[in-house]
């Protein structure tokens, strides 16, 4: 592997992956590792939290290969294979865990929604998250390999450094399949189990059926979808518009420009979500243990 590649000098660029991705690294890890441990103490687990282990799995190992971006921003590299499977692993992590919270969210719409349905599948619940977890890394996996001439050496500058546009044909999969598909399903099931719970708490509120600590505790649970869809929007809505942006503008390297100063603030916040889902780890593990003491 040939370090210093000279074929592209992007100072301004590796200067922001230096500053920014090094405390994403020096956050996620440690939040990720407690997360890991809390996981392999539970002794009893439910379809939530294999949905939630899926995911931080996914965001444990973008933490994990994170040091590899951080040392190609001080030392820049030559393209070789091993950029085309630090590629691939980018990729794969990123779109499982958008996935993985598209199937969350399913999830619990229908928890909500159709309480009966819930019950009635309560049993294999969590023989049916582990194989739909299964088939997201299937899906995620299979389109890498099938659009992996995409990622091949020959396409970048350096490992994180693109010099050929990606395939229309990979850019609509990336757009439709991996962002605007799970967006709506997530816009729709966090919208409808709001909707839900709200109509009920207030339909039961003028019954006065309510405790104090029933109506805290809805509350809490709106709060948490709210956030959850909120966190998505923003860490994932970005990078799919610099696809866009990335793909109708030309590439020009040497100088700074809004193509690829956008693509790579996009970059890094949607890698900022392996820390932010560490929120939703604490938040359901926190219960689970209060629940025990």
């Amino acid at each position: 592997m040939e370090f210093n590649c000279s074929v592209v000098n992007e100072t301004d660029l590796y200067l922001f992956e230096q500053v920014v991705y090094t405390p994403v690294f020096a956050v996620g890890l440690p939040l990720n590792i407690s997360a890991l441990c809390f996981f392999f103490r539970l002794r009893h687990w439910t379809s939530t939290h294999v949905y939630m282990f899926n995911l931080m799995l996914a965001d444990f190992l973008l933490i994990l290969f994170l040091p590899f971006r951080i040392f190609d921003a001080f030392f820049p590299k030559c393209p070789s294979e091993f950029c085309t499977f630090l590629t691939c692993v980018h990729y794969s992590n990123m779109y499982v865990s958008i996935f993985t919270i598209t199937a969350i969210s399913g999830h619990r719409f229908i928890a909500i929604k159709f309480p009966l349905l819930n019950k009635a599948l309560m049993a294999r619940k969590k023989t049916i998250a582990k194989i739909v977890c299964v088939l997201i890394w299937m899906t995620v996996m299979s389109i890498c390999t099938f659009f992996l001439d995409n990622l091949r050496k020959d396409k970048l500058y350096s490992c994180y450094v693109r010099k050929v546009k990606l395939q229309l044909s990979f850019l609509l999969v990336l757009e439709i399949v991996g962002f605007l598909l799970p967006i709506a399903i997530i816009t729709i099931c966090s919208t409808q189990a709001i909707s839900t719970i709200l109509k009920s708490t207030e339909a039961e509120d003028r019954l006065q059926r309510f405790e104090k600590k029933d109506v805290t505790e809805r509350k809490r649970i709106v709060a948490i979808i709210t956030a959850n869809m909120i966190v998505f929007i923003v860490c994932f809505t970005p990078i799919h518009i610099g696809y866009l942006v990335r793909y109708l503008s030309p590439i020009k390297l040497g100088k700074a420009n809004f193509r690829s100063d956008f693509y790579e603030v996009s970059a890094w916040i949607a890698t900022t979500n392996c820390c932010l889902d560490s929120v939703g780890y604490y938040l359901l593990l926190k219960n689970v243990f209060r629940a025990k003491s």
